[in-house]
């Protein structure tokens, strides 16, 4: 019977155990709803401020010493060695026509790879990684360079700032893109 009463006890205590425990719990965190993010690579070329999708881009590099390839067009910078693979390096705003990019302390290169082929392009800066909010996200954009029509895929609008939406598979996808002997 003793062993009755202590059984019978520590039901009760850990009853009010339980009982205080949930006095004092906060309560569990409540469902947000949660808004999908675009992520995307943020970059400059000249004084165009561009993103392009973060699934696009393998990999950031700073400007590697190069070995210059003759007979190639001038926006051709040369191939790389990049951890033991011969990476080309193309100055992407001079494939679009412009001038080429100054190499500075900001300068970076972007790789994209297209099918089994990596191709390293040259840009002023790269402005890191950027996310918006799908909501603000547009179709129609504002007007920009003629050079870049072929690779706009829309843009956004945050904070009173509109980012254009570069595709880099649509960049390789040109016909010109690879056609790179003079």
């Amino acid at each position: 019977m003793e062993t009755l009463t202590r059984s019978g006890s520590a039901i009760e205590l850990l009853y009010k155990i339980e009982q205080l425990s949930k006095q004092a719990a906060r309560g569990l965190p409540q469902r947000l709803d949660i808004k999908e993010a675009w992520s995307g690579i943020g970059f400059r070329i000249g004084s165009v401020n561009l993103v392009a999708p973060l699934t696009q881009v393998n990999e950031l590099i700073h400007y590697p010493k190069l070995t210059l390839v003759p007979g190639t067009k001038k926006w051709v910078k040369g191939i790389a060695n990049i951890r033991g693979t011969l990476l080309p390096i193309m100055d992407l705003q001079g494939f679009l026509g412009k001038t080429s990019v100054s190499v500075s302390a900001k300068t970076r290169v972007m790789v994209i790879k297209h099918g089994d082929l990596a191709v390293g392009l040259v840009v002023d800066e790269v402005l890191g990684l950027t996310h918006f909010s799908e909501e603000n996200q547009v179709t129609a954009v504002a007007q920009f360079d003629e050079s870049l029509r072929n690779f706009i895929q829309g843009a956004f609008h945050q904070d009173g700032v509109e980012t254009l939406i570069f595709s880099m598979h649509a960049l390789a996808g040109h016909p010109d893109f690879f056609k790179v002997a003079v």
